[in-house]
């Protein structure tokens, strides 16, 4: 497939932030995305563009139908055998948001005295599960591993950054695979600058080189999110 075609890249990165590119198809995109800086670009336009549009929807009550959903996602009440698929993208979707919400005021707390952060990252695997939260402060990367991360044992997943223009990738630092850590961010690092974010599988202590040496397995982008 010619990935070089700008009309291509335009619609797979409307697929792919309309919600539409699954599994295997999503993965592979992701990765793509570390090598063809357009592509990062068009998926920028498409943000944007659907944000502007999002928020000239009114606003509109979720039935419930979907918060029953999320409840039996998050384990609050027992999985039904039948499900309807029209609500799984939303479902997920809506779980993650709660996510963000519960856990950037538990896991993420900041220290008194220190200001909140407004711009949260959720990483997400093909099946839209969430697997990591990263919060913001400033230079300052705060990340709570919140979901069923598969284990490495002599591995470790590496956050990289994409600055915008198509530069190389930048490390970020290595993920927990359980619980939280913080990652400082050198000062040199413009975090204001980021194109998306990325997550490969490296060797234990991250990659030798100064780009990702294994696979890209996830990608995702900062949202700023209003704390009041």
């Amino acid at each position: 497939m010619n990935y070089q075609s700008t009309e291509r890249q335009h619609q797979l990165a409307a697929r792919y932030v309309l919600g539409s590119m699954r599994g295997q198809a999503r993965a592979k995109f992701q990765r793509l995305l570390m090598e063809y800086p357009k592509l990062r670009d068009e998926v920028t336009f498409w943000e944007q563009h659907l944000n502007e549009l999002a928020a000239q929807l009114p606003d509109k009550s979720a039935p419930k139908s979907a918060w029953e959903a999320i409840e039996r996602r998050l384990g609050w009440r027992r999985q039904q055998v039948t499900s309807n698929r029209g609500w799984r993208w939303l479902t997920a979707t809506l779980a993650a948001i709660l996510v963000v919400v519960t856990l950037s005021q538990t896991l993420l707390a900041p220290m008194p005295g220190v200001p909140q952060a407004e711009r949260i990252a959720v990483i997400q695997n093909s099946d839209a599960r969430t697997l990591w939260l990263l919060e913001q402060r400033e230079q300052v990367l705060d990340v709570a591993a919140v979901g069923a991360i598969d284990p490495l044992a002599n591995e470790d997943y590496e956050l990289w950054m994409l600055p915008e223009g198509g530069a190389p990738p930048i490390s970020l630092g290595l993920l927990p695979q359980q619980g939280t850590r913080t990652l400082n961010v050198p000062a040199n690092v413009d975090l204001q600058n980021i194109a998306a974010l990325a997550v490969s599988r490296e060797p234990l202590g991250g990659s030798p080189l100064a780009v990702p040496s294994g696979p890209v397995l996830f990608t995702t982008d900062f949202v700023v999110v209003s704390k009041t």
